[in-house]
């Protein structure tokens, strides 16, 4: 080698050891005599001087041929840049390192430029155009095994695929992150995975999942002193419990995170208050709402935080459109559009077609708000990649079975106790109703006593005195039934959260409970039998605590005969339960009890896909692509790609019937894609709209064949966004249970 390239080798490392000193992660690993050199180098030689001296070098290895040298030259002149703050000359000198590392061939360099131009387009807030060099960069660090790098590139990438608003690919990447940080035990890593995982099931709808992570996420950050993200998970929990209708907390934990957030990021504060319009929103203040937010776009707009200016102007124009000011909520709905499209922010270019579609609906524009509707749907199934979310749920639930077996594993006395515990659940469930049965004969004589003393006050009203004292037994009385109902409400929600939910064995169904009262006539069950999974759904006569006592009947006379028993022939089920009614009621002329309830009972084959109903005064209906063969005779409503069916119930209730016939069993032969819905009359008798008529069968039968594309989680919104709407300020008329479930 000549004494030529010798000095401008020597000169070259002189210059890439300066700007390590400038950037160190991008050099992890200097000697002592290194480290001695470097020091000098920064005392004597400025910025300008390392770049005339590496672009001497940049000449020379280009007269030479030595691409390799040229590479590690230019890398180091995009650091330079990229630390004195002229990011243009260095994404020019890092795109110019890329090209020739490409050629040469040499996976460290051509992933060292990638981490450069990552950082560069991050730095220019061009986020969706980083995703390229991230997904690049961090494919090239797993293969070159460097774990510092790996972790930077996972928490990059998650951060841009929650602010892209991409979904699936954050849940499919954060799955990776979680597993790589339990792996090299980073516990700030995974308390900042923890919370972005959370975020993602917050926005797909799995509330309890998302907090459950960003409670973890909590504790590990805080723990590790990791205040500017303990502010953010706080930031998050606020968020998430506007969506749980939690605004006490949401109040705790958003000052909780404005007092940490107020010194660290100017952002993330400006983002605060951002939900701090939408905790107002949620709770009617809308004209204090329209001014935080307001006051809130216009700090965001000059601080150029597009993400938080996104969320700002979409909240600004829910205020608007709950307030009834649907022109300026369309304005702030467009504002919001022009924003997310200038940074690719798809979640609130979605969630801004779905405001503005509301919004032109109210302003009688049918036109433009089908328009925005088909707009939503489909950037809804781009970014809500089922078949991607699905696949990662599942990974993700692999990986908690994993660690739980290693957890039983070393703790074998566990075992011991979970079978304790199933012997005892038997005990604790006969306990439950007992308790439930002593509840109720608490409440109805409470009631009784309650309405005996107000007839009383009614004859007593010209003696002051009494009324005085009545008055007041009543006010105690009346507490005490207060919280009777409320207690009988706790018992008969602990029992249906004992039951298991459809999701549990459907991946895509709903449930929709809502009780008229404190306690519910309706109730709903399932369960696992061998192959088979049974579920119903059931009115019982009347609502509040007569409905809730016969509920409770219902439930428990349903499992012990199905686990007791061991009938699960759909027929034989209900002529089984009608007995138990019989038994259970004295029936003597002069005292009969003429409760009952409807019940539509299911029994699915796992593996034939064969459903098995019996109905009481409750319909089975089948929604399927009419192109196929026809599972009823009856149909109810055609669309254009599919058809509503109905299959027939006996004409007969549960309970007091003089003329009684035994129950018929349908077996109905289903399909991949086929989707049941049953449901009791509470839906369809909802009093409401323009002019206070019931919601009737006939528009609930369109509104299921409209509905049918959209994934079930995303229907059950639909269907109790449409049932608050029509119900209004009315009273709700009856107990209300949708059951849906489709065929996978």
């Amino acid at each position: 080698m000549s004494n030529s390239s010798k000095k401008c080798k020597t000169l070259c490392a002189l210059a890439l050891i300066a700007i390590a000193v400038l950037h160190p992660c991008t050099s992890p690993c200097s000697n002592t005599k290194e480290t001695n050199i470097t020091e000098k180098i920064v005392v004597s030689k400025t910025i300008q001087d390392s770049i005339e001296t590496i672009n001497t070098q940049i000449s020379q290895y280009e007269k030479s041929g030595n691409r390799a040298a040229l590479v590690d030259a230019y890398t180091a002149m995009a650091k330079i840049y990229f630390n004195s703050n002229r990011v243009e000359d260095a994404l020019i000198n890092a795109n110019q390192a890329l090209l020739i590392a490409h050629e040469v061939g040499r996976e460290k360099q051509t992933e060292e430029a990638y981490f450069l131009l990552s950082k560069i387009h991050i730095a220019k807030d061009l986020i969706w155009e980083s995703t390229e060099y991230l997904y690049n960069g961090h494919r090239l660090s797993k293969a070159i095994c460097d774990t510092s790098k790996i972790a930077w590139y996972l928490l990059a990438i998650s951060e841009t695929e929650e602010y892209l608003g991409r979904l699936s690919n954050a849940l499919e990447i954060n799955l990776d992150a979680i597993n790589f940080f339990r792996i090299t035990s980073d516990s700030i890593g995974l308390g900042r995975i923890y919370r972005a995982q959370g975020v993602v099931h917050m926005d797909l709808g799995n509330l309890t999942t998302a907090q459950s992570y960003i409670e973890k996420a909590i504790a590990l950050l805080s723990q590790n002193h990791d205040s500017l993200n303990t502010g953010i998970a706080y930031l998050n929990m606020a968020q998430l419990d506007i969506l749980k209708d939690k605004p006490q907390d949401a109040q705790n934990h958003l000052q909780h995170a404005s007092s940490i957030l107020r010194t660290k990021s100017p952002k993330y504060y400006s983002r605060c208050k951002s939900v701090n319009g939408q905790l107002l929103v949620h709770t009617r203040k809308y004209a204090a709402a329209i001014e935080e937010l307001s006051v809130t776009a216009t700090q965001q707009l000059n601080t150029n935080d597009r993400l938080g200016l996104a969320s700002t102007l979409f909240m600004l124009g829910n205020a608007y459109l709950a307030s009834g000011n649907s022109p300026k909520a369309i304005e702030s709905y467009a504002q919001c559009l022009k924003v997310a499209h200038s940074g690719n922010l798809n979640n609130y270019i979605r969630l801004a077609f779905k405001g503005q579609a509301k919004a032109f609906g109210l302003t009688n524009k049918p036109h433009e708000a089908y328009q925005n509707l088909n707009r939503y749907v489909d950037i809804t199934d781009s970014l809500f990649n089922l078949q991607k979310i699905s696949e990662a749920n599942r990974l993700e639930n692999q990986a908690l079975i994993k660690l739980k077996e290693r957890e039983i594993s070393t703790q074998q006395e566990l075992i011991i106790r979970n079978n304790e515990k199933l012997n005892l659940e038997k005990y604790k469930q006969r306990v439950l109703f007992i308790i439930l049965l002593l509840s109720l004969g608490v409440i109805a004589f409470a009631y009784r006593e309650f309405k005996v003393k107000k007839n009383a006050n009614t004859l007593l009203i010209a003696q002051k005195n009494e009324i005085e004292k009545q008055k007041n037994l009543l006010e105690h009385r009346a507490r005490d039934i207060t919280d009777s109902l409320n207690y009988a409400r706790r018992i008969q929600k602990a029992i249906l959260r004992s039951a298991q939910q459809p999701e549990e064995f459907f991946d895509e169904s709903f449930l929709i409970f809502l009780p008229k009262e404190l306690v519910s006539g309706d109730f709903y069950w399932l369960k696992s039998f061998k192959n088979h999974i049974l579920f119903a759904v059931a009115d019982c006569t009347g609502h509040g605590a007569p409905g809730a006592f016969m509920s409770i009947i219902g439930t428990f006379g349903l499992n012990q005969i199905v686990n007791e028993l061991g009938i699960t022939h759909p027929g034989d089920v209900l002529d089984q339960i009608n007995e138990l009614f019989d038994n259970s009621f004295e029936q003597r002329e002069g005292a009969e009890i003429f409760d009952g309830m409807d019940i539509a009972f299911c029994n699915y084959n796992t593996k034939t896909r064969e459903l098995k109903f019996a109905g009481a005064n409750i319909y089975l209906h089948i929604l399927r692509k009419s192109a196929a063969t026809a599972p009823s005779s009856v149909i109810l409503h055609n669309s254009q790609n599919h058809t509503l069916y109905q299959v027939k119930c006996d004409k007969q209730s549960i309970g007091y019937v003089q003329d009684r016939t035994p129950f018929t069993t349908h077996s109905i032969q289903l399909t991949e894609g086929d989707t049941l819905y049953i449901f009791s009359d509470g839906y369809t008798d909802q009093f409401g709209g323009p002019n206070g008529k019931k919601f009737r069968h006939t528009e609930l039968r369109g509104l299921l064949c409209d509905i049918v594309e959209l994934p079930m989680q995303m229907q059950k919104h639909y269907l109790e966004d449409t049932f608050t709407q029509w119900k209004g300020s009315n009273t709700q008329v009856d107990d209300v249970t949708f059951l849906g479930i489709k065929i996978t």
